[in-house]
């Protein structure tokens, strides 16, 4: 049964908890990779930028993340060492969270492409009634 991790969520001046299910990748003994892996399956919207131009936009599909990087799948194969902004539909049930990551492309093997992450930080939106979503809180890590 995976582990149910909580997120802390500092809104404001009071903290709320959010759950998602996550839980570790196994550990191989030839594993190299300083950070554990999760694996989250979570829609990704990406756009890859040459100099301070978007050349790219497209969506994709999260399979796994850890501290420094992640890995996502998409239905064109990304060129490494290229700059990358990607937003991840952050699996939380209770608030809509959506995770930015700034980063660059280490690595692509078919339509799956790893990236090593430079900046992330959360956002969180509450539903209003009138209003729909709405951005609460940015979060940086």
């Amino acid at each position: 049964m995976p582990s149910v991790r909580s997120l802390p969520i500092m809104e404001d001046t009071e903290a709320s908890v959010v759950e998602a299910n996550i839980s570790p990748s196994p550990v191989l003994a030839a594993e190299r990779r300083a950070d554990r892996r999760y694996p989250i399956q979570a829609r990704i919207e990406y756009k890859l930028i040459l100099g301070r131009r978007v050349v790219r936009t497209g969506t994709g599909r999260l399979l796994n993340i850890s501290r420094g990087g992640l890995l996502f799948e998409c239905a064109h194969a990304i060129p490494a060492e290229n700059m990358i902004e990607l937003e991840v539909d952050w699996p939380a049930r209770a608030v809509k969270m959506v995770l930015h990551v700034a980063g660059q492309t280490v690595r692509s093997e078919g339509v799956s492409t790893a990236v090593k992450i430079l900046r992330s930080s959360f956002r969180v939106y509450h539903q209003d009634a009138d209003q729909g979503n709405r951005l609460r809180t940015p979060l940086s890590f």
